[in-house]
């Protein structure tokens, strides 16, 4: 296989927050622009999430507003010092919406990974659609040779990084459904993967040290490295990239991410159907037994609306559900009905529907309203 060469004179860096650019891609930005390239960096969120290393800045930290509007300084400070290189450099926030950065968590396993809870404006909990949308915006307006943003694990695992890699994907699809040449696509390969092209010495080092310098509240820096978490890179380490092509699953993992409450919402009506009808006693007519199905059904419903941040699972699940009971209430060949037409089995099929469609159409659920913590219990 030939060796692949990386030469677009015109280049789009797709990033999730603003350090990224520097970080991942400086050399990159740098080789490019010193070759006379035009170079458009497009940032997604402003980092308003992020940690920051000085302690004099400790106060920024949970201030979305003001993180965001800092880190989007030090971003320009730091796309300063790469136009040194070559002034052809452009930059753009992602469209209109002002995504937010997601922040992550560290599983079990000690991979970084989406919150559990995120706001509904969080580049991780937007559509990938959406998102793809304004990147496909860009491509059409600068016309890039090609496009590099992260791999499909989003590098290290960072949530932002991945939904950036899923729209970039998606958006060159998109582009190239409506035109016969689309830009090549590119991704950065972590330490360990295969790669086709090394870029970075002592030359454009400087350009990079620079802009990782503009980044302070991010990035510490030392004389001959630089550090994000516990281990220090060297500035002149080469940034490695390799050429892909755009998966065609990314139009359907954001349907595929909702697939399992299909069968989720079966086993809801098997057990609920099950549960309806039993009573306390044969003498004591209490219906337990469908106080305790519709208390699964309401839990369960407001788990969906309340961990997804979305309707999509819920929708899935009411449609399974509401399915599973209507057939469970006609004859099935070779035994009797399991939801009799009386007045507890009418209550179960009409109650249960309702309930899903109550916590389905409620306009906005908020849990942060409910701790202690929130406005409301000052």
């Amino acid at each position: 296989m030939p060796k692949q060469a990386f030469n677009p004179r015109r280049l789009l860096v797709v990033h999730a927050h603003p350090d990224d650019e520097s970080l991942f891609s400086g050399h990159i930005i740098a080789e490019r622009l010193a070759a006379g390239a035009e170079v458009y960096v497009l940032t997604l969120t402003r980092g308003e999430r992020g940690k920051v290393k000085l302690e004099e800045l400790k106060g920024l930290e949970g201030q979305l507003r003001a993180m965001g509007a800092f880190r989007a300084g030090e971003l320009r400070v730091a796309l300063d010092e790469l136009r040194k290189a070559g002034s052809t450099l452009h930059h753009s926030f992602a469209g209109t919406r002002a995504f937010l950065d997601s922040g992550m968590r560290i599983n079990a396993m000690g991979r970084p990974t989406k919150k559990h809870r995120t706001d509904e404006m969080s580049l991780a909990s937007a559509s990938t659609a959406v998102i793809a949308e304004d990147i496909e915006r860009v491509i059409k307006e600068f016309k890039p040779d090609a496009i590099l943003t992260y791999n499909a694990k989003g590098g290290y695992g960072h949530p932002d990084h991945k939904m950036a890699h899923q729209a970039t994907a998606m958006a060159i699809r998109q582009y190239r459904r409506a035109r016969k040449r689309a830009p090549q696509f590119w991704v950065l390969a972590e330490p360990g993967e295969r790669f086709d092209v090394a870029i970075g010495n002592k030359t454009t080092a400087k350009f990079k040290r620079a802009a990782l310098e503009a980044h302070s509240s991010q990035v510490s820096i030392f004389a001959e490295t630089y550090s994000v978490s516990n281990a220090e890179i060297r500035y002149d380490e080469p940034e490695r990239i390799r050429k892909a092509n755009p998966s065609p699953l990314v139009h359907l993992r954001p349907i595929l991410t909702f697939f399992w409450a299909l069968p989720l919402g079966v086993l809801l009506g098997l057990a609920g159907s099950l549960l309806h009808s039993v009573q306390v006693s044969p003498t004591d007519h209490f219906p337990i037994g469908l106080i305790v199905a519709f208390t699964m059904v309401a839990s369960l419903a407001l788990a969906l609306r309340l961990l997804r941040n979305s309707r999509g699972a819920l929708y899935l699940l009411t449609l399974s559900f509401v399915s599973t009971v209507f057939w469970l209430s006609q004859t099935q060949p070779g035994s009797d009905v399991i939801i009799y037409g009386n007045e507890v089995g009418n209550i179960w099929a009409y109650g249960s529907a309702a309930i899903c469609g109550l916590v389905m159409l409620f306009p906005r659920l908020r849990p942060g309203t409910w701790r202690r913590s929130a406005s409301g219990h000052r």
